[in-house]
């Protein structure tokens, strides 16, 4: 093979993974944008099975099988295409269990327990402004994530969407990598997660509000500090470990948010 061959192969290669990850963009953009839709013409007879689907008592799994297929069915097809790799996705590593690898891991976790308290501190003080303006009923903020903690196993799906949100960030965070290295890679993966956000109405719209509801910028700051503890560290269980006990930590928070508001009140 001459140098042009293996450079048009190599070429090749890089641009496959980036087209599989375009495709991801394109098949969240043109999902939630139709379901939008749908939703806002439910005169329609495709906005009333929407509107049955949502209604349907077994709706919950069928978009977990969805969201199942999206989220972790891309990513595998392209590890089984050889198109990525479990290396790039920071699913293994060459230099793990080596001198110096653990305290990779301590610096990583030191991150992100420093990104836990930052985001407790700010979602306290979120809280107690978000009371002040409540008339009547507080805000029910993670009101999904607290009900499904009510039943048994409701944690296993807190999770299973973290196990989601991982995997698919890692999938296009190899895609940036391959193509710019590991510094501009990581960070292009970022700005390509945020670049898809952009794509869903839903979205679009809390952030255009003058009192947002605080989860999507939350998601942001954890991908954003996903993104760095990923640099350092290049280990995508690790930043999932981190992810949870940030989740569950923010969870456990705001379940307790009214007897904090109580005992603010009566400082105040």
């Amino acid at each position: 093979m001459s140098n042009l061959e293996l450079l048009q192969a190599l070429f090749d290669y890089r641009v496959e993974l980036v087209l599989w990850v375009l495709g991801s963009v394109l098949i969240y953009g043109l999902t939630v944008n139709v379901v939008q839709r749908l939703r806002r013409t439910s005169s329609g007879r495709l906005g009333r099975y929407v509107a049955a689907l949502e209604g349907w008592p077994h709706g919950p799994w069928l978009s977990q099988v969805l969201r199942f297929g999206y989220y972790l069915g891309i990513p595998y097809l392209a590890l089984t295409r050889g198109i990525t790799s479990p290396v790039l996705m920071g699913m293994w590593g060459r230099h793990w269990f080596r001198p110096g690898w653990y305290g990779e891991l301590g610096f990583g976790a030191t991150l992100g327990l420093g990104a836990l308290l930052l985001l407790l501190w700010s979602w306290r003080h979120f809280l107690l402004i978000t009371a002040g303006m409540d008339q009547g009923t507080p805000t029910p903020h993670y009101a999904f994530q607290r009900r499904i903690l009510g039943v048994p196993w409701g944690w296993g799906l807190i999770v299973l969407d973290v196990l989601y949100l991982e995997m698919h960030w890692a999938f296009y965070r190899s895609a940036a990598i391959r193509s710019l290295g590991d510094y501009y890679g990581v960070f292009a993966g970022f700005l390509l997660i945020l670049a898809e956000w952009g794509l869903n109405p839903r979205i679009r719209h809390d952030l255009g509000l003058a009192r947002r509801n605080g989860e999507t910028m939350t998601t942001m700051a954890i991908a954003f500090t996903i993104s760095i503890v990923y640099y350092f560290t290049a280990n995508v269980w690790m930043c999932m470990v981190i992810h949870l006990v940030i989740q569950f930590g923010l969870l456990a928070l705001v379940a307790i948010s009214r007897g904090l508001l109580d005992h603010e009140g009566e400082h105040n």
